[in-house]
């Protein structure tokens, strides 16, 4: 019986450990922002690490504090390009960001910026461009706000 008891103490003391430090955990992916690769309603698998390099699916606390599940496009001090053209209009060249500003050139009736990702951040980004919201509106996000790496899609 005290075997028993002892035995139970243990695996349970685990399973507190185990919800307290949450190393992996169970994500929904809610929208179409990461189509094709995920669809909205697909459970996925991530582990909690402090790792992460370009092209990983992440999931990062948003500005809103909710959720979201997005691609590193970027990672820290890496440069990328946008390019604004004089009729209102902008144009994706790679991505789009107003913050960090570098330097601005005039190329015809266009105006190209060149940015930079701050230290210890990341531009995250949908799969699906024309129905997201990522670092395109709202910047880069901090390193610290990141919080898992997908490693897995278990259900559809």
């Amino acid at each position: 019986m005290k075997k028993r008891l002892s035995v139970s103490l243990v695996i349970g003391c685990i399973l507190l450990l185990l919800a307290y430090f949450q190393p992996y955990k169970l994500v929904v992916v809610v929208g179409q922002s990461m189509a094709p690769t995920y669809k909205n309603g697909q459970i996925l698998v991530a582990k909690r690490t402090k790792y992460f390099k370009k092209s990983d699916v992440v999931v990062a606390r948003s500005d809103d504090q909710s959720l979201i599940v997005k691609r590193i496009l970027y990672t820290s001090e890496e440069y990328y390009y946008y390019m604004m053209i004089k009729n209102g209009t902008s144009k994706l060249i790679i991505n789009n960001s107003y913050h960090n500003i570098l330097e601005i050139k005039k190329i015809d009736n266009a105006y190209m910026m060149e940015l930079k990702v701050p230290k210890n951040h990341y531009y995250l980004i949908g799969d699906n461009l024309d129905h997201s919201d990522d670092s395109r509106r709202f910047g880069t996000v901090e390193e610290n706000e990141i919080l898992y790496k997908v490693i897995q899609w278990i259900l559809n």
